[in-house]
């Protein structure tokens, strides 16, 4: 809503855009102006009474709408709020979390974990870096179904050790000629709840930072 559609076209320099940050006015803006225009009215030609009222009514609805957007605003903020006291009770719990990209940093070694509904001929972990590029194939045979993990020592093919980054874990099922993707995790004791301003939460797993938004599971079991 613009200054000199809501007033009309009798607000003094008081009012230029030097004065005001934006375009947009708030309920305290609103009230300046039309006090400022009281003020300088002509007193052969005063604001006529309706026009007056209307400006009035207008200003009865910003505040309201105003009122309601920081009732939003602290809505949100409550349930922030009550939402970090929970994720802070998960401190020292054991979560299940996934593993699809994860971190490497000063690690000699990163347990990959995986479920198998049947057993496999082959299991085959593919781990490929920040541009896609493939790093590193390990690869299992004969499984059985259950909880299954594989070792990764942090290191490439030729056994050289990779670069702090980011990297990418694939997991791939193979049983009499058929194969299928199934979805790696890291289990561990949450070390660390981080609440991010304005951003998603994240636990520490592992050495992992982990977005709540990928926790499987919590529960109080040790991991394997």
């Amino acid at each position: 809503m613009q200054a000199s559609r809501l007033l009309g076209s009798t607000i003094p320099p008081v009012a230029s855009d030097s004065t005001l940050k934006s375009t947009d006015l708030n309920k305290d803006d609103f009230l300046k102006l039309l006090m400022t225009q009281m003020q300088h009215q002509d007193p052969l030609n005063p604001m006529d009474n309706s026009e007056f009222l209307s400006q009035l009514s207008q200003f009865s609805q910003l505040e309201q709408i105003y009122n309601v957007n920081q009732n939003i605003q602290d809505l949100a903020a409550s349930q922030n709020s009550s939402r970090d006291m929970l994720l802070a009770g998960l401190l020292g719990k054991t979560a299940k979390v996934d593993a699809s990209d994860i971190y490497l940093k000063d690690q000699d070694n990163i347990s990959i974990n995986y479920d198998l509904i049947d057993s496999a001929e082959t299991v085959t972990v593919n781990i490929y870096d920040a541009d896609s590029k493939p790093v590193r194939t390990i690869q299992a045979i004969q499984q059985p179904s259950g909880q299954q993990k594989l070792d990764w020592d942090g290191k490439n093919d030729l056994g050289r050790g990779l670069p702090e980054g980011e990297y990418t874990i694939e997991v791939t099922v193979n049983n009499k000629g058929a194969s299928s993707l199934i979805s790696p995790y890291l289990m561990g004791p949450v070390n660390e709840v981080v609440f991010s301003q304005g951003n998603e939460p994240f636990i520490q797993v592992k050495n992992q930072n982990v977005p709540i938004s990928k926790v499987f599971q919590i529960s109080m079991a040790q991991p394997l």
